[in-house]
């Protein structure tokens, strides 16, 4: 194996994605954003492996950062009729090193641009109560294209990034059921 491995995870993942999701969302618990990855059991995980694809980086030893493609099948309130990605996490002990790019950038251009040829990719995140992350996708090509007020108080934005503008239609973009 090289230095780090991408892959598609796998059933037997769940346990170690789940630890590695508590740990990485600690500061989203403690901003009490409850989100399905934020508290998410391994159940919860598992099923998230049997419905979607998750993809993980890891090392000789661990899984280091992971995210989720959530399809437009995926039930019935779909947010978009293109891709959404969620459930990205790295272990903070790896912060920094750009592992998480790294991955993310993979699952967008590998992918999603390459294999599925998706025109774009959505995900959704909270501009309010953790602006930082906010601004961490608009400097990776991220725009803000939906927001809907929380009974909580936050801010829910659901962002886009064109993949390929020769196919990209934004009137069949959709819109998020909120």
């Amino acid at each position: 194996m090289s230095e780090y491995n991408i892959r598609v995870a796998v059933e037997a993942d769940a346990e170690e994605l789940q630890k590695l999701m508590y740990e990485a969302f600690t500061p989203l618990r403690e901003l009490e954003i409850d989100w399905p990855s934020v508290n998410a059991s391994v159940d919860l995980v598992k099923n998230n492996l049997i419905t979607s694809t998750t993809f993980v980086l890891e090392n000789e030893t661990e899984i280091i950062s992971t995210i989720t493609v959530r399809y437009p099948w995926e039930g019935k309130r779909r947010i978009s009729i293109y891709p959404f990605v969620w459930w990205f996490a790295t272990k903070p002990s790896y912060d920094g090193k750009g592992l998480g790019s790294k991955l993310l950038k993979y699952v967008e251009e590998t992918y999603l641009r390459d294999t599925l040829k998706a025109p774009a990719v959505t995900l959704g995140t909270s501009a309010r109560k953790h602006p930082w992350l906010l601004d961490i996708y608009k400097k990776r090509g991220y725009e803000v294209y939906a927001e809907h007020e929380s009974d909580d108080g936050d801010l829910g934005v659901i962002m886009r990034k064109v993949l390929i503008p020769e196919r990209f239609h934004e009137d069949v973009l959709g819109h998020p059921p909120f």
